[in-house]
Formats: structure tokens, C-alpha cells, sequence
């Protein structure tokens, strides 16, 4: 899943690099493009001068660093996020302490910072583990943790719930919007056990989500297919037969799980079901705006005791080409037949 941090922009000062050093920052970078967030303020100043720094780099120092930020900049889902840093009546011009307001504010795992940068916050006493000097991110905890939710922690069953709970928080907590994909929704049977899983999802967005309060959360879209796939080939009696079966099971869904849902939490959930004549809706996703998370068994999560079942739950950032296509399926003809 993914970790967040902020950077101060000073740790990309050219006086630093030797070639340890851009290692150090090279892997930085490397590892946000795989499963960060870089956090930066609403104000852009953070980010603007993140960039500066490194495209001020001299070759063959900043090349790859470069190269790395280029990729930031265009890959999808987007690795930068906009917060507001509540004011302390400091500069907003002293980056450092933006930086460090930004980072308490966002609650985020790691604060980059330069080695004179580090050397202030130590003497004023406001310094941590989680405040990693970039001359030692190859070696930091943050970089251990970012390769451990990489690499994936196993099947969610034999995790202990606090485990599963972090790894979702992870991938949903900086998102304004939430989309499911589970074409066996759509059946309308077994509703029950679809709205346990999905509740618990959006239990812990409600919560601990950074754009959520309790007077609102971002908009949440189901996506699923058809009980009966309409196919051109069915006589027109067979596809009115149809057509009553998915307006039924689309009620029960409506009924069982998008109604409790929406009484539960301050949010409009849509569900959106699909035709799949060609039955290319299969593997089944949670998307946020900067995670595709893999479902391997769908989110009928639970077992019976709320005990969750097998299934594995994995980041596939290159994946959203599915789910484009997922969702450039023709809608359900839901329409009232005779």
C-alpha cells in the first residue's frame, strides 16, 4: 500500500550530492513512483521549489533525478497530494517550517529533510524518527516500511484486523472519492455480505480519511455487471425475461446495499451496472485517486463472526487501463419492460 511524506525542498541543494548522496535521493524518488505520496501545500510553495531544486541539479548529478521527476509529474493515479498547513504565526516563506507544520497537520509517516535542516529541527527540539535526513533514507524506516506494503503482507485472514485496517487506511486516506469494482454485485443475491465489506471500507475512509468529516465524504461509485447479459442474439421475449431479472436484482441492490449505505454515511453512493458481452469484468478493485488496489476475492471480505476470508489485497498502479475499460462498458438497460 502506500506510504506519504513530506519533503523539505533544501535536501535536493546541490551541495550536497556526491554519489551516495544521489543514490539516496534517486531511491527516494524511485520509491514514490512505486506505492508514495509526496505532500505538498496549498499554496504550491513546497512543490514549486521541490521541482526547482531538482531541475537546477547539474548533469550527471540530476539526470536521473530528472528522469524520475518527469514521471511523477505524468504518471497516473497522481503521487502528489494538496493539503492545507495550519499557520502558527511563522513565515509562510521559511519552507522548513512549512515543511514541519504540513507534516504534523497530514499526520504523514516521514519528513525528508537536508542534513542543516535535520541540525535546526534537533535544536529546537521538534526531531523524531520519523524526521529522516535524505543522506540516510537508503537505511530509514520509512523506506523499510515502503517496501514491506510493496512487496504485499499476504492473505488479509492471517493478518491481525489492526494490520488490514492500516493497509486500507493507506490506500484510501488522502482520496476524495472512492470507486469499487465487483462485477458479482450485480448478481443482487448474497447483499449482505457485499455491504459488510464495503461498510467496513468506508467506516475506516469516514474516519480516518484527510478530506472526510462527519458532515461529508466524497462521492462512492459501485461498479458491477447484470444479473443476465443481454445479448443481440436473444429473441425479444428472452430479452424482456431479462430485463425484468436485472431491474429486480438491481432493486436489491439498491434496497440492501446503496440505501443502508447513504443512511450510514454522509455521502451519495452510485451504483453503476455494466453489460459484459464479452466477460472481460473479472478481477475485482478498490480505486482511490492514487491507489488501484487488487481484490483478489471481492469484498465479500467477511466470513461468518465478521472473521474475514482469504483474500489478498494488492497494489496494481498499472492496472487503471482496466478499469477504464471496466468502465467504458454499456450500461445495464435498467428501464421499466412489460
Amino acid at each position: 500500500m502506500l506510504v506519504s511524506a513530506v519533503v523539505d525542498p533544501s535536501a535536493f541543494d546541490e551541495d550536497y550530492f556526491d554519489k551516495s548522496y544521489r543514490n539516496h535521493a534517486e531511491d527516494l524518488l524511485m520509491g514514490i513512483v512505486d506505492n508514495g505520496l509526496l505532500i505538498f501545500d496549498s499554496e504550491g510553495e513546497l512543490r514549486k521549489a521541490f521541482i526547482e531544486q531538482i531541475e537546477s541539479l547539474p548533469d550527471p548529478v540530476g539526470q536521473r533525478l530528472q528522469i524520475l521527476l518527469e514521471e511523477l509529474l505524468k504518471i497516473e493515479p497522481k503521487r502528489f497530494v494538496t493539503c492545507c498547513a495550519s499557520s502558527n504565526g511563522k513565515s509562510s516563506n521559511d519552507l522548513l517550517n512549512l515543511a514541519r507544520r504540513l507534516k504534523i497537520d497530514t499526520e504523514v509517516d516521514a519528513l525528508i529533510v537536508s542534513e542543516q535542516s535535520l541540525e535546526t529541527l534537533m535544536s529546537e527540539q521538534e526531531c523524531d524518527e520519523s524526521v529522516i535526513p535524505l543522506s540516510g533514507y537508503r537505511n530509514s524506516n520509512f523506506e523499510k516500511c515502503r517496501r514491506r506494503y510493496n512487496n504485499g503482507l499476504g492473505s488479509i485472514d492471517i493478518l491481525a484486523e489492526s494490520e488490514v485496517d492500516k493497509m486500507i487506511i493507506r490506500a484510501i486516506r488522502f482520496t476524495k472519492c472512492l470507486k469499487f469494482y465487483d462485477r458479482y454485485i450485480g448478481q443482487g443475491s448474497n447483499t449482505c455480505h457485499f455491504h459488510a465489506g464495503i461498510e467496513y471500507i468506508l467506516s475506516l475512509w469516514c474516519k480516518h480519511g484527510f478530506f472526510t468529516s462527519c458532515q461529508t465524504m466524497g462521492k462512492v461509485k459501485i461498479y458491477a455487471c447484470s444479473a443476465d447479459c443481454i445479448l443481440e442474439k436473444d429473441t425479444d421475449s428472452k430479452k424482456n425475461k431479462k430485463k425484468r431479472k436485472n431491474k429486480e436484482q438491481y432493486q436489491n441492490i439498491v434496497r440492501d446495499i446503496i440505501t443502508p449505505l447513504e443512511e450510514s454515511f454522509p455521502c451519495l453512493v452510485e451504483a453503476v451496472i455494466k453489460e459484459d458481452p464479452e466477460n472481460i469484468f473479472h478481477p475485482r478493485y478498490l480505486e482511490s485517486e492514487h491507489a488501484v488496489v487488487r481484490v483478489d476475492s471481492g469484498f465479500r471480505l467477511f466470513k461468518q463472526g465478521r472473521k474475514f476470508r482469504h483474500n489478498l489485497f494488492t497494489l496494481n498502479m498499472m492496472e487503471g487501463s482496466v478499469l477504464r475499460r471496466y468502465q467504458g462498458l454499456g450500461n445495464a438497460d435498467l428501464d421499466d419492460v412489460s
